[in-house]
């Protein structure tokens, strides 16, 4: 069966709207058939038998002068026609009429008697004979118009245009269908030969809206990835090159010792470790019970050790939620590091839950930055001017954050007050079962 079936999908529209077609053509003739024409015909039929009948009783009656007088008055005032038959009969041309017409005299020849040998003759009308006495007359009767051959030629041509118009529907539809998807073929195929493939337009159908909605999502992505590969490469080279100099001088010049070796490969791990953050976004991490204020307090103790103290102000509403406990406790700590880096005063963090949505917002009181500078800070390889930057860093630690917010379905809000600072608010949705 696969294989006589069409490859192409303007040829299975074609197929399965002719199909369907000539379905509703044959069952609308169908039950046109058996409720209404044939009971027309039968109908039709007893009318003209009780036509005949009441005539050749009524003539019966009369004497042969009577007789032929009621003949010629009956031929010049109604359509019924009354002659006497020849001795020597030529042949007759019966009409064919079709189904209708068969039934029509099925009917007659029922009703009548043997020898009446009814037919339709080539102008359509009832022709049979009677026989009066000793005499055989021919009655001719005209046929009513809807049992004459003028249904099929209707018939015929309906269905043709019916026909004609399926297929242009089919063409239209596939028309209105090729051309996004011949569009999608071009786009899928330039991202297969590595190139940047054109935005779909995601105008149109809905179904194939959505497809070209989550082409240009992916093309997008893709992209983004190229570029944040390209960012990485660059980012890597440039940041690695600062202590890999030092390192080679200080080699160099013989000053190199164990303890100063391992400040510069600390610096070198640091940034290595950076960048794979940035790499990760663990977008497959399913969520799981996360105690967000636990979290929060355990990271806090870890900067304490380290030199850096948070005042933290915990909402006891957030309890325990849903969450992606690896990137939020990733998002968390580059938000803590970097106030504790170039903030280093007033540092606070504070937890609000709003509804289905937490909030984690993550302070300090050092040097602030301008407004128009806010936004900038969260593309990669980005560092606020002077008064902030000076910790040496690669610029990743709220690219990540903001990275891992987006692919959890939030977002990172960053904030400077008037009073100096800066104020980083993570907002995620809280993820219910099963969603």
């Amino acid at each position: 069966m696969k294989r006589f079936w069409p490859r192409s999908l303007l040829a299975r529209n074609v197929v399965l709207l002719m199909a369907l077609t000539v379905t509703l053509v044959v069952s609308t003739f169908a039950v046109f058939y058996h409720l209404v024409q044939r009971p027309r015909a039968e109908g039709l039929a007893q009318l003209v038998v009780s036509q005949i009948s009441t005539q050749r009783i009524v003539l019966s009656s009369l004497s042969p002068e009577a007789r032929r007088a009621a003949i010629a008055r009956i031929n010049a005032e109604g359509p019924l026609r009354i002659t006497e038959a020849p001795t020597q009969p030529g042949p007759a041309t019966q009409l064919d009429g079709g189904p209708w017409m068969q039934d029509f005299l099925r009917e007659l020849k029922a009703r009548l008697p043997a020898d009446s040998q009814p037919m339709v003759n080539a102008d359509g009308q009832v022709f049979m004979r009677v026989s009066l006495g000793a005499r055989t007359y021919h009655v001719t009767v005209p046929l009513h118009t809807q049992l004459r051959n003028r249904a099929m030629t209707v018939a015929v041509t309906v269905s043709a245009i019916v026909a004609g118009l399926s297929l242009l529907a089919a063409w239209l539809i596939q028309r209105r269908i090729n051309r996004p998807l011949r569009q999608l073929q071009r786009a899928a195929r330039a991202v297969g030969s590595g190139r940047a493939p054109e935005r779909l337009d995601e105008d149109g159908p809905s179904e194939l809206s959505a497809v070209a909605r989550q082409f240009n999502w992916m093309a997008e992505n893709l992209e983004r990835n190229d570029s944040m590969r390209a960012l990485m490469l660059a980012g890597i080279s440039h940041d690695i090159r600062t202590p890999l100099t030092k390192l080679r001088l200080a080699l160099a010049l013989g000053r190199l010792d164990e303890q100063r070796a391992g400040v510069y490969i600390q610096q070198i791990d640091r940034i290595l470790t950076k960048f794979l953050d940035f790499g990760r976004t663990e977008g497959d991490e399913a969520p799981a019970p996360v105690e967000v204020n636990t979290l929060i307090r355990q990271l806090a103790a870890e900067f304490e050790d380290s030199g850096s103290w948070f005042a933290l102000y915990l909402d006891d509403a957030v309890g325990t939620v849903p969450m992606r406990a690896l990137a939020l406790q990733r998002a968390v700590a580059n938000l803590m590091e970097n106030a504790a880096r170039y903030g280093r005063q007033g540092l606070t963090v504070e937890t609000q839950r709003r509804g289905q949505q937490l909030s984690i917002c993550v302070g300090d009181r050092g040097p602030g930055i301008p407004a128009d500078q806010v936004e900038h800070l969260l593309r990669p390889f980005t560092r606020a001017d002077a008064a902030r930057s000076g910790g040496g860093g690669t610029g990743l630690g709220l690219a990540i954050v903001d990275r891992l917010a987006r692919v959890h379905g939030g977002r990172l809000r960053l904030d400077s007050p008037h009073e100096g600072g800066l104020r980083a608010t993570l907002l995620l949705p809280i993820e219910t079962p099963g969603s």
